[in-house]
């Protein structure tokens, strides 16, 4: 009898082992922070580069005048004459189980006044290569990424515009001198999509 009684204690106490067991991964399958089928979903990752689809500069010297053609994209700080550049791009699809980690607006200068902080915003409302002047050119909106002026692609951290782009609308980006209408001219010069080589580039970190 007394091999009986303690046989079924072993079986009694096996099973609430079991049946705790079973509770524990039942309680955490369901809670949705710390399941198996959120652990099972994963983000390829991975980068990719898109180029500019437009891109533009106004001046407010020219306030009228349209530039979407030119090779060349213009940034300068003068009284009377501050120029900004714009640049838009389609971003690629949003990776299944994916976030922006990552992002970077590269822009190849040509020529660059030294010392100059340049600051890159969201653009606020759509505006189109071929009509975008300083008169009608869509408000900046945001906090800004900046970077120091130099030549050759220079680059700004636009994680933060990039991940807001995905969440609402893409207009694009603005760039502009940080403090506009210098007594005497500090120019930059980039190159377009329309040059022909080193396009205005936007490149995404998924993760």
């Amino acid at each position: 009898m007394r091999r009986f009684a303690l046989l079924a204690l072993v079986i009694a106490v096996t099973g609430a082992v079991l049946g705790a067991t079973h509770a524990s991964f039942s309680a955490k399958k369901q809670n949705s922070a710390n399941s198996f089928a959120a652990a099972a979903s994963f983000c390829s990752g991975g980068t990719q580069t898109a180029s500019a689809d437009a891109d533009s500069w106004v001046d407010q010297l020219l306030s009228v005048v349209n530039f979407g053609s030119d090779t060349s994209l213009n940034v300068q700080s003068m009284v009377a004459d501050n120029r900004r550049l714009l640049a838009h791009f389609t971003l690629p699809s949003l990776p299944s189980h994916c976030s922006v980690t990552a992002a970077t607006l590269r822009l190849f200068a040509t020529s660059a006044s030294a010392g100059r902080t340049l600051q890159a915003f969201r653009a606020g409302a759509a505006w189109t290569e071929s009509s975008v002047t300083w008169s009608n050119q869509p408000a900046t909106t945001g906090s800004a990424a900046a970077t120091t002026s130099g030549t050759g692609y220079l680059g700004w951290n636009v994680a933060l515009q990039v991940q807001a782009f995905y969440a609402g609308s893409n207009f694009g980006f603005i760039v502009k001198d940080a403090a506009e209408g210098a007594a005497v001219a500090a120019a930059q010069a980039f190159w377009s999509r329309e040059a022909g080589s080193n396009p205005p580039q936007l490149v995404i970190t998924f993760g």
